[in-house]
């Protein structure tokens, strides 16, 4: 793992590509803590913040803290690459 600072956070994940965390270190309970009941310090880290994930089945899925899940992170697309997940952060977020 490595250590990544972006806007001033501080993360750790096996690489960042334009600030974007690929199979970052996630806080524990993560995938399943409602939007009201997580910490102040997960919401400043974590919300709207998309990060890519490496599945076992060799996808790369795009997931955000959102409202769009209030109980878990939002799943926004299944990629057959890590590059078209990449791209997909960036159309959708950053434009």
């Amino acid at each position: 793992m490595k250590t990544f600072n972006i806007n001033g956070l501080e993360y750790q994940a096996d690489n960042s590509i334009d600030n974007i965390l690929v199979n970052p270190i996630l806080p524990d309970d993560f995938n399943i803590t409602p939007l009201h009941a997580r910490a102040e310090e997960h919401m400043k880290h974590w919300y709207q913040m998309p990060f890519v994930q490496l599945q076992d089945n060799g996808f790369y899925e795009v997931l955000c803290l959102d409202t769009d899940s209030w109980d878990r992170p939002s799943i926004k697309g299944s990629f057959d690459t890590l590059d078209q997940a990449i791209d997909y952060i960036i159309d959708k977020y950053r434009r």
